[in-house]
């Protein structure tokens, strides 16, 4: 039997290959895990709803830590479980120079994402929605008039500029407006989260609802935004694919998420 209760996947560089795809190892490797009763979650910065398909594919029950860990959704009953909002009036302060300064903008909704600019990103996005089977299509919306929208709970806020020095120098010149846990997710893209959200607190607390001490976790990861798990949990694993800053985090170090870096470990270090 497995010391291992739960096991926690960041998505993009982790589960999902090069071509957005899970392997059929990886997916094997999963199953055999479940059906040893460890439980598997997804963690990931992304939207639920476009973590929602993967979720589908591999038939899980538990719940999706989203959004850099602002919101847990459960899937099964399409409701947000918990979650921490942006704070509405640095919010607010911080758009109105966003539009003055024509950033590109996505905002995390509960009915869906939102947009200002950032055309080339919101039609990646639909191109792959068109895709999926009605019921797991995601909810795009132009944010023509932000008072609107901002009536409701913003879970993430993610700000592009094809500039990277100018987005830099934007979040550096706005600083004081943005009390926000920030995270580089590219040189042209930021993302923020009402500050305490974090992948690695949000896991912590779903952990604890389930009775799952954190030394009973596994967590894979490749980027920044994991490395709040990589601190909480029994076993770090980083991707072969992970910068060495964020290797440096994990406890172990497995192959590349496009070489089942994800199957390999689980059969080393977590499958009984």
């Amino acid at each position: 039997m497995s010391e291992y209760k739960a096991i926690a996947l960041d998505m993009d560089g982790t589960l999902l290959t090069r071509d957005h795809k899970i392997s059929s190892a990886t997916r094997a490797a999963l199953a055999q895990a479940r059906a040893h009763g460890i439980k598997v979650l997804l963690v990931t910065g992304r939207h639920f709803m476009t973590a929602r398909p993967f979720h589908h594919e591999l038939a899980l029950d538990t719940p999706i830590i989203c959004s850099n860990g602002a919101c847990l959704y459960d899937p099964t009953t399409d409701r947000i479980l918990a979650g921490d909002p942006l704070s509405s009036a640095p919010l607010n302060a911080l758009l109105a120079q966003v539009e003055a300064q024509q950033m590109g903008a996505l905002f995390h909704l509960s009915e869906g994402i939102g947009y200002i600019g950032c055309e080339e990103h919101v039609t990646r996005i639909r191109h792959w929605s068109a895709n999926q089977p009605d019921h797991l299509k995601i909810a795009i919306h132009p944010v023509e008039e932000l008072a609107g929208w901002l009536d409701n709970p913003v879970w993430k806020l993610e700000l592009f500029n094809q500039d990277p020095a100018r987005l830099h120098r934007f979040m550096d010149e706005e600083r004081d407006l943005i009390p926000f846990t920030r995270d580089w997710a590219a040189p042209y893209a930021v993302e923020l989260v009402q500050t305490g959200c974090s992948k690695g607190n949000r896991l912590a607390q779903w952990a604890a609802s389930e009775g799952i001490a954190m030394e009973q976790v596994v967590a894979f990861g490749d980027n920044n935004n994991d490395i709040s798990m990589f601190e909480q949990v029994g076993l770090a694993v980083a991707m072969g694919n992970a910068a060495p800053q964020i290797q440096h985090h994990a406890d172990q170090v497995t192959a590349d998420h496009n070489e089942d870096g994800i199957a390999l470990a689980l059969q080393r270090w977590v499958l009984p």
